[in-house]
């Protein structure tokens, strides 16, 4: 798929259910690699997605960019465009009533489709919201952790709906801003994305 200005179609698939595409998916996902200056922020899915599929409270889930299904190991590693995980399990420390949240983390795009509208439509409403309410249908939040010194993701974040939350804590690579927004599970997305996902990418 070439470059465009138009942002590109997006999906997400999760990964805990055994399918010909998330098999393929998985194997894309193995191979992704980010920048020094990135990696440092965030884990590969080479643990990541290990150490998800081994926790009942973590649902990981792949980045796929265009509406039609994966077919096969080259389409895969073609438009898997980033991966991410929801964590049901989240610490007071984070948030009050972390019952009614759900934890983004060890979320990423790869670098070939970064700055193309990729990063903001996997962080908003409809997609990001629709998989959470699969997950998680008690949330009311979706909260994540962004490292300080990590101004692009969160331009990214603030984009997408996300607020600062006023709560610092500390992360692997430095202090990390707590940030959230409300899920929203108004009824119109869904038609609204079905109608987005029938769209030939250009």
């Amino acid at each position: 798929m070439s470059p465009n200005r138009r942002s590109p179609d997006v999906r997400m698939v999760r990964m805990d259910r055994a399918t010909s595409e998330t098999t393929a998916l998985r194997g894309a996902l193995l191979e992704h690699d980010l920048p020094p200056d990135q990696l440092r922020f965030t884990g590969l899915p080479a643990q990541t997605l290990p150490d998800a599929d081994g926790d009942p409270d973590r649902t990981a889930y792949a980045i796929v960019v265009g509406a039609d299904p994966i077919h096969g190991e080259e389409d895969a590693r073609d438009r898997c465009a980033g991966f991410g995980v929801l964590d049901t399990y989240l610490g007071a420390s984070l948030i009050d009533a972390p019952e009614r949240a759900v934890l983004l983390r060890a979320y990423y795009v790869t670098p070939q489709w970064q700055g193309r509208g990729v990063g903001r439509a996997s962080c908003s409403p409809p997609l990001l919201d629709h998989l959470v309410m699969d997950v998680a249908p008690h949330a009311e939040r979706i909260v994540l952790c962004v490292n300080l010194a990590n101004v692009p993701a969160q331009r990214v974040y603030t984009a997408a709906g996300f607020d600062l939350t006023g709560t610092t804590v500390p992360g692997m690579a430095g202090p990390q801003h707590v940030m959230a927004r409300p899920l929203d599970t108004r009824p119109h997305l869904e038609p609204r994305r079905r109608h987005r996902r029938t769209e030939t990418p250009q």
